[in-house]
């Protein structure tokens, strides 16, 4: 969240010393803040802000919150300096020390062909599209793609992708990379030397454990309808019935 953005959150840790109780309405991560300042753990906004205007003569427009990847918290601050320039810092709200600079941060975002080649990579071992990125830093200043995948079955899933390699720096918590799901072209084709009659539906779902199935149902000369469920990684026939 911009802190200076919203002056009343701002405010709020720049004071934070001399509040018992967290205001209703406080973001979890401003609330730790407030608690870390309280505890003497933590600088306070106020005297933060007025050390990096002075280092860098600059005026302070937004500051956020993260965490580094110990847990630690950070301040990510924005000014414009006398000259115009916009500076941006990251500072360890523990210290108040400077950890990392924009001057530190070389790398720029990928041309349209080097991120087609990174997506085809992703979508290849996650067995999902991507379905949204956007280029920023983290909480070190590394330039980072955050990258959003999501297909049915697989769910949403978010993670970290290095801009310089295309390589995952934080996969997504929980997940492993999933086998490819078998396009229906594939399915179709494995299908029409064992099983006779007309196609007349098919699906991609998920069952209870999430794994992902097609439903296929097939028209039978004699009338009657087959029903297939195929493993959609394996095209495996897991179950058949025939409705009449």
């Amino acid at each position: 969240m911009g802190l200076v953005a919203a002056c009343a959150a701002a405010l709020l840790l720049a004071c934070a010393p001399a509040l018992a109780a967290p205001p209703l309405g406080v973001p979890a991560e401003q609330e730790a803040a407030r608690r870390g300042v309280l505890n003497g753990q933590l600088k306070p906004l106020n005297s933060v802000i007025a050390e990096i205007s002075r280092q860098y003569n600059g005026r302070v427009i937004d500051v956020e919150t993260e965490r580094g990847r110990k847990g630690e918290l950070r301040y990510e601050i924005k000014l414009i300096d006398a000259q115009g320039r916009k500076h941006e810092v990251l500072v360890d709200a523990a210290t108040g020390a400077v950890v990392a600079q924009e001057s530190d941060w070389p790398t720029q975002p990928v041309s349209p062909a080097q991120m087609a080649r990174y997506i085809k990579r992703l979508e290849q071992r996650y067995g999902a599209r991507v379905s949204e990125l956007e280029f920023e830093r983290d909480a070190q200043g590394q330039a980072v793609y955050e990258v959003k995948l999501s297909e049915k079955p697989a769910g949403q899933m978010k993670l970290l992708m290095d801009v310089s390699t295309g390589e995952v720096i934080h996969p997504p918590q929980g997940a492993a990379p999933k086998a490819a799901i078998k396009p229906m072209w594939a399915l179709l084709e494995s299908l029409h030397p064992r099983f006779a009659g007309l196609v007349m539906e098919v699906e991609l779902e998920t069952d209870h454990r999430r794994q992902p199935h097609y439903s296929v149902e097939l028209l039978q000369p004699n009338g009657h309808k087959l029903e297939l469920e195929v493993d959609a990684v394996t095209l495996q026939v897991l179950r058949q019935k025939v409705d009449e």
